[in-house]
C-alpha cells in the first residue's frame, strides 16, 4: 500500500509523487489532512481556506474519475499519519509514504522531520518528491539557473489514467466534502469569489491567459487596473497551492511562443512571463536555504529598528488606517481596499504599500507581512517575507541606494486614467488627476487628508534605514576581506599539495 499525502501540490498532472506511487497499478491511498494548525492561525484569512477547500474538492473529483477518491483526515498531521501507518501495519501491510517537499515555516519543517523519524524507526520506506524545482540538501548549490532550466524543460510526469484505491475501514477521524462544507461553513460564504481553486480551474485560467490575455504583459504587469481586469495570468493562487506546476506553465508558454514566432511583441510578453516563473522559484529556494527569514531580519543590524513588538498608540493608528485604506494617499488606499475585497494586488502595488508602511510610517515589516498573509489568497511565504524585507530596505545592503515609492508619482505613471482609483475610492469620483494631486477634494469629500508628510518621513526614516544599511555594508566588506585572505591561503595550500603530489609522481615514474 502506498500512502499518497497531498499538501501544497493539489494536482494529478506533472506531480512526481502521483506518478511514482500509482505506477504498476499499486494500491494507493490518496489523502489530505485538515490540520487545525493551518486554519486556526490568526494570519490565515477566509479566502485562502476557501481556495484550499475548493482545490481539495476538485482533486477528489479528478481522483473519482480515475476510480479513486481523496481521503480527508482531520487532526495533527503527525498524529494522523502515525495512526494511519500503524493501522495499516496491523492489517499486515508495509506502507510506503509519498510526499513532496513543503518549503514553509518551522512548523512544517518540524512536522516533516517527525514523520520521517517515525518511518525510519519502523524501517518503512518513504519518498520525498519535488513539487517544483528545488535544490535540496546535499546537492551542489552553484549553477542554480542552469539546473532550473534543465528541470523545467524535462518531460512532465505522466498523469495516471486509473488509480487503484481499495475500500478501507480506518479508525481515524474523516470528513466527507458535505461534512467539510457544513463544519467549516464560515469559509464558504456567499461573498464574491475572485479566485476559484482547483486543478481544473488552474488549467482553464492558463488557457485563457495564453489565448489572448498575455498581450502587453511586460508593461501591463505594473498597471493595477489592467492587472485587475486580467492582464496578468492570475495563476499565483494556483502556484501557491500547487494546483498547477511551474513546469506545466513554462512548457505551455514556450509552446505558445513557438506558435507566435513571427510576432515580436507576443514573444517579448511571453518571455517576460516565463522570467516571472523563474523569479517565483528562486524565492522558494531562498526560504528553503534560510527558513529563519520568515520572521528574522536578514541582517541583525536592523533588529533595533524592525521587530514584531507591539506598536505604540500613534503607530497603531497609522497601521489601522493603512489596513483599512484610509491613509489619504489614493493609490495606497485603492490598493489596500482591493486587498480586503479581492484577496489580491498586483506586485507593484504590494511593493509600494509595503514601502509606505515601513519607510514612511516607520512600522516594522513584520506587521505588514502578517496582514498580507491573512488576506492574500495567493500568499507564498517565500515571496512575501523576502519582499517585505526588501521593501523595508533590509536586503541588498551592498547597494548604495534602495527604492522608496512615491504614491503620487506612481499614480501619475500607472493609474493616470483613474479607473482604478474611481473603482476602489468612490469618494474621489468626479475629481481629475490634477485636482486629486492638488487636494481639491479636501473639505468637500469624506476622503481623508494625507495622514503623514510623505517627503518629511521619507527624509527622516529613510535616513535611519540608510545608516543601518551602511553599517551592514561595512561589516560585510570587512568579513569579505577576511574571507578573501582565507581563500588565498587555501588556494596556496592546495597548490603546494599538488606540487608535492606531482613531484612524488615524477619520482615514481623515474623509478
Amino acid at each position: 500500500m502506498h500512502i499518497l499525502w497531498f499538501r501544497r501540490d493539489l494536482r494529478l498532472s506533472d506531480n512526481e509523487i502521483v506518478a511514482l506511487s500509482t505506477a504498476d497499478n499499486t494500491e494507493v491511498l490518496p489523502c489530505f489532512i485538515i490540520d487545525p494548525w493551518f486554519y486556526q492561525q490568526a494570519a490565515v484569512g477566509k479566502a485562502r481556506v476557501r481556495f484550499l477547500f475548493e482545490s481539495l474538492e476538485d482533486l477528489d473529483n479528478n481522483l473519482r474519475a480515475r476510480g479513486s477518491q481523496l481521503y480527508l483526515f482531520e487532526g495533527s498531521s503527525v498524529s494522523v499519519l502515525q495512526k494511519l501507518t500503524s493501522q495499516l501495519l496491523q492489517k499486515g501491510d508495509r506502507p510506503k509514504l509519498f510526499f513532496n517537499y513543503d518549503v514553509q515555516v518551522q512548523y512544517g519543517i518540524e512536522r516533516d522531520r517527525q514523520i520521517i523519524d517515525f518511518y525510519q524507526q519502523h524501517n518503512l520506506s518513504y519518498h520525498q518528491g519535488l513539487n517544483n524545482f528545488l535544490q535540496t540538501a546535499g546537492e551542489r548549490t552553484d549553477g542554480w539557473i542552469e539546473q532550473y532550466y534543465n528541470y523545467v524543460r524535462q518531460p512532465l510526469h505522466p498523469t495516471p489514467e486509473r488509480i487503484n484505491t481499495p475500500a478501507l475501514k480506518l479508525d481515524i477521524p474523516q470528513l466527507t466534502f458535505s461534512q467539510l462544507k457544513q463544519k467549516y461553513s464560515q469559509f464558504w460564504g456567499t461573498e464574491n469569489t475572485y479566485f476559484k481553486g482547483g486543478e481544473t480551474q488552474a488549467i482553464g485560467t492558463l488557457d485563457s491567459f495564453l489565448d489572448e490575455r498575455f498581450g502587453g504583459y511586460h508593461w501591463k504587469i505594473s498597471r493595477p487596473w489592467h492587472t485587475q481586469q486580467g492582464a496578468t495570468s492570475h495563476l499565483s493562487p494556483h502556484l501557491a497551492f500547487g494546483t498547477i506546476s511551474v513546469r506545466q506553465v513554462y512548457q505551455r508558454t514556450k509552446e505558445r511562443a513557438a506558435e507566435l514566432a513571427d510576432n515580436p511583441k507576443a514573444q517579448f510578453s511571453l518571455k517576460a512571463f516565463r522570467d516571472r516563473l523563474r523569479w517565483h522559484d528562486s524565492f522558494t529556494q531562498r526560504l528553503y536555504n534560510h527558513p529563519e527569514l520568515f520572521d528574522t531580519n536578514r541582517y541583525s543590524e536592523f533588529d533595533r529598528y524592525y521587530s514584531p513588538a507591539e506598536l505604540d498608540e500613534e503607530k497603531q493608528e497609522l497601521f489601522a488606517a493603512w489596513k483599512e485604506g484610509q491613509t489619504g494617499f489614493p493609490l495606497v488606499d485603492a490598493s489596500m481596499r482591493q486587498l480586503l475585497a479581492m484577496g489580491w494586488m498586483n506586485f507593484r502595488m504590494r511593493a509600494m504599500c509595503a514601502t509606505f508602511l515601513c519607510i514612511n510610517c516607520g512600522i516594522s515589516w513584520h506587521h505588514g507581512a502578517t496582514h498580507y498573509i491573512k488576506y492574500l489568497v495567493d500568499t507564498d511565504l517565500a515571496i512575501n517575507q523576502w519582499q517585505w524585507q526588501m521593501q523595508a530596505g533590509v536586503t541588498n545592503p551592498l547597494s548604495d541606494t534602495f527604492r522608496i515609492y512615491n504614491p503620487n508619482k506612481n499614480l501619475e505613471e500607472s493609474g493616470g486614467d483613474l479607473k482604478f482609483i474611481y473603482h476602489w475610492v468612490p469618494e474621489l469620483r468626479g475629481y481629475s488627476l490634477t485636482e486629486i494631486l492638488d487636494g481639491a477634494y479636501l473639505n468637500e469629500s469624506p476622503y481623508p487628508a494625507p495622514m503623514i508628510d510623505w517627503a518629511e518621513t521619507r527624509k527622516v526614516n529613510g535616513k535611519i534605514v540608510s545608516n543601518l544599511r551602511k553599517q551592514v555594508k561595512e561589516r560585510l566588506l570587512a568579513e569579505q576581506g577576511a574571507e578573501l585572505e582565507q581563500a588565498a591561503i587555501a588556494r596556496e595550500t592546495v597548490k603546494k599539495y599538488w606540487e608535492t603530489r606531482n613531484k612524488q609522481y615524477q619520482q615514481f615514474k623515474q623509478k
